[in-house]
């Protein structure tokens, strides 16, 4: 399976400051192609929140990433960020990724998470949460859903 390279991550870092309505593709030398998908949040109603940075992959990737930085934004301390990916794959089903937590009261500012597909997909839901410690339940949720033809390259 492939992983993000460094070049990809040095250049997401250019656009990283770009207003999340400009979403920018940033190309590599490699020619690897990563679109911004901003920040996402999880939903409102709760003191606390979990944002996410994302970036995805082309869907024309044998195997489509979503990857990124996930922040805790809730200083309570049994409360954690919470991030998973479900695919939906061409050939039918789908599949969770395992979620990756994060918790500011454990330790600093932010964690990464990479998450990669089997196959080709057709869409993905990236889910993001407020969880009760690292191994509680999630609450507040939002889903970002993407499609191919919601991604203009």
């Amino acid at each position: 399976m492939r992983t993000v390279g460094w070049a990809l991550v040095l250049a997401g870092a250019l656009v990283t400051g770009a207003p999340t309505a400009a979403r920018a593709a940033v190309h590599t030398e490699a020619g690897d192609r990563a679109y911004d998908m901003g920040t996402i949040s999880s939903s409102s109603g709760h003191v606390g929140r979990a944002t996410a940075r994302v970036w995805i992959s082309s869907f024309s990737e044998k195997h489509f990433q979503v990857y990124g930085s996930l922040h805790d934004r809730d200083r309570h301390p049994g409360h954690c960020a919470s991030i998973r990916a479900r695919f939906h794959y061409l050939g039918g089903g789908t599949g969770w990724s395992p979620a990756r937590r994060h918790c500011a009261s454990y330790g600093k500012g932010r964690a990464g998470y990479l998450f990669e597909s089997r196959s080709a997909i057709r869409r993905v839901d990236v889910r993001i949460c407020v969880a009760d410690g690292l191994r509680g339940p999630t609450s507040y949720c939002r889903t970002l859903t993407v499609r191919d033809e919601d991604v203009a390259w």
